[in-house]
């Protein structure tokens, strides 16, 4: 993190922090303090809320279902069994985090509109189970909660109450936050950004986008508590539509990628809720939040959070700006690979791929071989099936018959993230860069599969992450630095010319240190001193031991390059050998020309 961000990330925290601590000392009545522990409790579940929709961008709406939860097994477990309400409170939490994780799987499957009504089907039946419930007091609810407390300590006082609730809101924002600055948090943006990319390098989508409706069911779980306890009651009409929506409004009024803004979203709303009942105007208080909600959208599309983070640029120095970047690449500043070759020699087997899109044969039997420490090329004309051959080795599209071997392990009905694991990069015909982050975090995100601080010790920033994160970082730089992009480490991919896209692209495929890198017509959209230094530029990564499959047009740069060349037409295999030998055979020339030898582009074939 630099001085800047640190800086940032303190005052924030102090602009929260010391308005909340102040204001029952200056408010202290007991409706003021209770408006206070309200926004409280929904700060605690807003949090959960950002990092599921701001941060996974999964739209789940019934997360009011878990705040049902949380309220109803914390005030049974109080009321009924005397049990400490802290107690009862964590164990609300462990149950809603339980129900996420198993109908987390089959619910993050699913996107859009249908994940939308799928969650608040699922609200629904929380409602329904509550109301039809005798143990839970059925319609009228669990009433007689008694009064919040920890392990006997009583928050009876409502300034007390204030300040446990406000309490654990923060140690949720502090969870939120150290998510927010891990490999689990550049996972979320980058699934968020392209979920092709985020599977190159070997994350799993769903796993996170589960892992993170299991993190916001705790939170709203513990919302749900707090709120019982002040209520006094468990009512199943308190969690219903509304408040799902109310939690959405503060996420998004709040800024739906700032954790922080979150927190500022619910108190915001709490607040101004409570200001127009107080004026008598309930009948425009829906009118008014829609209002405001659009208001915010169209003013400040990152939220408040957001627009106040662009004042603090203003003010402090506008971060964001690429440094003088150093086109010199340093060959030193990644070690070789320190993989085993196979014992055959073969790193890469493709036996009979095939692949059909109803009619159209995209590939059709294809076999080849690709040699540990090679450079290969797979050409062939526009249509020919390369791009779906690729797709099919990295694990996007399925075989419709046939097998790839990797290692001599079979790989074929591995997702992308596995194969990206097992070590197989890749770059992209069509630059996919995740542009909500910096280009030094883009390359972090390659050594996600060679990072294992897992989601508890993230959540609780133990020693390991820091070491972890440092390292990433070390190793960000050098991968940079060896791809020639010193300097452009803190700005966003889009702010950088196309060439240097190309670039931030292939370090972030070096970080993952893969033993076969599979590039995509990297040379598309270069110019010529661009395709000389990416020339320059692959030569230096196959020295370092990572073997080379490449898809190009650029013939020129195909034949000064490659040791050997798969020729595809129309789904089919016609030539694969030696360059010399494959840029002489009258198939290969054929499939570019037609069967006109005397034209410019049969002496770019027969003569690159």
């Amino acid at each position: 993190m630099t001085d800047r961000s640190r800086l940032k990330r303190t005052l924030a925290l102090a602009a929260f922090a010391i308005p909340v601590i102040i204001y029952p000392l200056v408010y202290s009545g007991s409706y003021p303090v209770g408006v206070g522990i309200i926004a409280g409790a929904m700060a605690a579940g807003t949090v959960g809320f950002v990092l599921l929709i701001g941060y996974a961008h999964q739209l789940a709406f019934g997360q009011a279902g878990f705040l049902m939860v949380g309220g109803y097994v914390n005030a049974i477990l109080s009321t009924h069994y005397h049990i400490d309400p802290f107690v009862a409170l964590l164990a609300g939490v462990v149950l809603s985090m339980a129900i996420a994780w198993v109908i987390g799987w089959p619910i993050m499957k699913l996107r859009g509109f249908v994940l939308a009504m799928a969650s608040l089907a699922m609200q629904f039946i929380f409602i329904v189970l509550a109301v039809e419930s005798d143990f839970a007091g059925g319609a009228l609810g669990t009433q007689g909660v008694p009064k919040f407390s920890i392990f006997g300590i009583s928050f009876a006082n409502d300034t007390a109450f204030y300040y446990a609730v406000w309490a654990i809101a923060f140690v949720c924002v502090a969870i939120g936050l150290n998510i927010d600055r891990s490999r689990i948090g550049r996972a979320l943006k980058a699934i968020a950004a392209s979920e092709m990319a985020a599977g190159s390098v070997g994350i799993d989508a769903i796993k996170y986008k589960v892992q993170m409706f299991v993190v916001s069911a705790g939170m709203a779980s513990a919302a749900g508590s707090l709120g019982a306890h002040y209520l006094r009651a468990m009512d199943p009409n308190v969690y219903g539509f509304a408040y799902s929506l109310n939690l959405l409004t503060g996420v998004i009024i709040g800024g739906l990628t700032s954790v922080w803004g979150g927190a500022l979203g619910a108190t915001v709303i709490t607040g101004l809720r409570e200001l127009l009942r107080s004026l008598a105007l309930p009948l425009w208080e829906s009118v008014i939040m829609g209002a405001l909600t659009v208001i915010v959208l169209i003013a400040f599309p990152a939220g408040l959070a957001g627009a106040l983070s662009a004042l603090f640029d203003r003010v402090v120095g506008r971060g964001g700006r690429a440094g003088t970047i150093s086109l010199a690449p340093d060959s030193t500043a990644l070690a070789p690979a320190q993989n085993p070759p196979p014992a055959d020699g073969v790193l890469l087997d493709v036996r009979g791929a095939s692949r059909a899109f109803g009619s159209l044969r995209a590939v059709a039997d294809v076999s080849f071989t690709v040699a540990t420490g090679s450079i290969t090329a797979l050409i062939g004309p526009n249509g020919a099936g390369k791009t779906t051959l690729f797709n099919l080795i990295g694990g996007y599209q399925p075989l419709d018959a046939g097998s790839v071997l990797f290692r001599g392990e079979p790989i074929e009905t591995l997702l992308p993230d596995e194969i990206a694991v097992g070590g197989i990069g890749r770059t992209f015909q069509n630059l996919q860069l995740f542009d909500n982050m910096t280009v030094l975090e883009n390359v972090m995100c390659g050594r996600h599969r060679l990072m294992t601080a897992g989601l508890p010790s993230i959540s609780a920033r133990l020693p390991k992450v820091p070491r972890e994160e440092a390292e990433a970082q070390r190793a960000a730089h050098a991968a940079l630095a060896f791809v020639g992009l010193r300097g452009a480490e803190d700005v966003r991919p889009s702010v950088l010319p196309f060439g240097h896209q190309r670039l931030v692209e292939v370090a972030r495929a070096l970080a993952l240190e893969p033993t076969l890198l599979l590039m995509d017509e990297p040379a598309s959209g270069l110019n010529d001193t661009e395709t000389e230094r990416l020339a320059e530029l692959i030569l230096r990564i196959c020295a370092l031991g990572i073997t080379i499959l490449l898809v190009e047009h650029d013939m020129r740069l195909v034949m000064g390059l490659a040791d050997s060349v798969v020729v595809m037409h129309h789904g089919i295999k016609i030539a694969d050998g030696p360059t010399d030998q494959v840029r002489a055979d009258p198939q290969v020339i054929a499939a570019y020309l037609g069967h006109d030898p005397h034209t410019e582009a049969h002496e770019r074939v027969a003569g690159a």
